[in-house]
């Protein structure tokens, strides 16, 4: 009698909990890929299958509705079209070509924008050079990437949004996971049978409806998760425009520095470019008013230690202080195609000079050796 009160009380159990084991595969196999997302980057990125090589999911193509990440489903959020693609590797790229290759943060690989606004096809249309997105990413993940040992870049360029720069890694180890994931990835990525499997793993690990509830009570009813002045969203306020001591500015070089000698044993000319932060430039609307100094400081210490530095700063200012021009989305911290097209443009002059300069020099060497 027991042991039928048992099996009857499982079986009412397993019933109940039936729904919850279904919907996550229901998330995967059945519905859009979009319907509890409010951006491609959730959408599309990798959660715990770290079998794929890349960041997202590989050979996508993907249109989306977006609002940006700082006030998503609420009166503030700003709407806007965007379209994405992935190449077999995972990253934001129509293609694997790689005569400049950009390394950053979710800034290089374009959130809240827009394929053709991303900083990879902007530069690729300025420049007429091939420009790979591998992003997000750090300087060691592409140090033991074998395709690009193999296939070398002309030029690293490397990128970081101001606030993220005290972050950047040291050269080191590019361990044992990182080549692991390369090979698994390409194994996956040789049958549309395992790349399926493998992205629909990866999708119902997710718990899209889960998280997305959770975000929504905590927005209705817990703390806030944005920071707002002057109906302009930041992601880290005043915080953003603290002030950095000069040994930590020589730190932060010393890494930049290891950077530039880390590429050189390869033979690869390398450049930093930093983007600042939405406090920076629109610092006045911040209850303080504070102007930061840490990029400036930043920059020409790299430049007395002869590290290639893009400096976006000055334009920036001008754009937004003189030309009234807005750089970041109102409900985001990241940049706009504005922002974008400006730092395109003076990287690439950069980039068109230092190859002119190689030009001339090896001219002059071959009139010397004539």
């Amino acid at each position: 009698m027991k042991k039928m009160e048992v099996t009857r009380l499982f079986r009412k159990l397993a019933l109940l909990a039936l729904p919850f084991v279904l919907w996550p595969v229901i998330e995967a196999v059945v519905l859009p890929m979009d319907t509890f997302t409010f951006r491609v980057w959730e959408t599309i990125s990798v959660n715990s299958v770290r079998l794929l090589s890349g960041p997202f999911y590989p050979n996508m193509h993907l249109r989306m509705e977006e609002e940006g990440e700082l006030a998503p489903r609420t009166p503030y959020a700003e709407k806007k079209q965007v379209e994405w693609y992935t190449d077999s590797y995972g990253y934001r790229n129509r293609d694997t070509k790689a005569e400049v290759l950009l390394i950053g943060d979710s800034n290089i690989t374009g959130a809240k924008l827009s394929q053709e606004e991303t900083l990879a096809e902007v530069l690729e249309k300025q420049l007429g050079k091939e420009v790979y997105s591998f992003a997000p990413a750090t300087i060691n993940r592409f140090l033991g990437t074998k395709r690009f040992e193999e296939n070398p870049p002309q030029v690293v360029v490397v990128s970081s949004i101001e606030r993220r720069i005290p972050e950047l890694p040291a050269v080191g180890a590019t361990g044992i996971g990182n080549k692991l994931r390369d090979r698994t990835g390409t194994i996956i990525n040789s049958s549309r049978a395992l790349t399926w499997l493998a992205v629909t793993a990866d999708r119902i690990s997710k718990l899209a409806l889960y998280h997305r509830t959770l975000a929504n009570i905590e927005r209705k009813f817990g703390k806030k998760a944005y920071i707002q002045y002057q109906n302009e969203f930041f992601m880290e306020g005043e915080q953003a425009n603290r002030t950095f001591g000069d040994e930590e500015i020589k730190q932060l070089a010393d890494v930049l520095e290891g950077y530039k000698h880390a590429l050189a044993e390869r033979g690869i000319p390398f450049v930093f470019m930093p983007i600042p932060n939405k406090e920076n430039i629109y610092h006045q609307l911040l209850p303080s008013g504070q102007k930061p100094d840490f990029l400036p400081r930043l920059v020409a210490e790299l430049q007395r230690r002869d590290v290639k530095v893009v400096d976006t700063q000055g334009t920036f200012e001008h754009l937004y202080h003189n030309e009234k021009q807005k750089l970041y989305p109102a409900d985001d911290g990241h940049w706009n195609n504005t922002a974008v097209i400006a730092a395109a443009s003076l990287l690439a002059q950069h980039l068109q000079q230092a190859a002119d300069s190689t030009e001339l020099n090896t001219r002059h060497l071959v009139k010397q050796l004539d």
